[in-house]
């Protein structure tokens, strides 16, 4: 009995997410024409966020469709283009980017978890992707989902949980 107690218990930390001690704080879907794009939960420590003084906040996103690693990326530059980042910062985050975005199938997920020092990591389908250490360049990319100047305003009210 005792072994099997050890095993169980192994067994559950094996199957610990990154995100298990957060809260949700929000969920929503982006949708083109007539096709869901994916599917997004915002998680954090706080119920009001701050995307520059956040204990822990993570945002998981669920796609429901093949997206290329390209595609995702030039997706990224064109709204941080569009909250006017400069080209010099962007340019900055897109070589983290680059290095390690996957293409992306139906139900595949990327979450990104911004830690209290400003850290970056991205998990694919829960498994460890990649870490940026550059403190600017997790608020910038939760302000694409995020900002008040978002191009998608129904979603960021989703997400931070002020729409039903």
């Amino acid at each position: 009995m005792k072994y099997w107690l050890m095993i169980f218990f192994v067994s559950s930390q094996a199957y610990a997410t990154p995100i298990e001690h957060l809260t949700k704080l929000g969920e929503g879907e982006m949708s083109y024409l007539f096709w869901t794009l994916y599917q997004a939960e915002l998680y954090g420590t706080n119920q009001q966020v701050d995307l520059n003084n956040q204990d822990e906040l993570a945002l998981k996103i669920i796609y429901q469709k093949t997206i290329s690693s390209k595609a995702l990326v030039d997706a990224t530059k064109d709204q941080w283009q569009e909250l006017n980042y400069t080209n010099e910062e962007i340019d900055k985050w897109l070589k983290h980017l680059t290095s390690f975005f996957p293409d992306v199938q139906k139900k595949d997920s990327l979450l990104l978890k911004l830690d209290s020092q400003g850290q970056s990591q991205f998990y694919f389908n829960l498994e460890p992707l990649g870490v940026i250490q550059d403190p600017t360049f997790g608020p910038a990319f939760l302000a694409i989902w995020l900002s008040e100047n978002t191009s998608e305003p129904k979603l960021r009210k989703q997400l931070l949980g002020l729409s039903q």
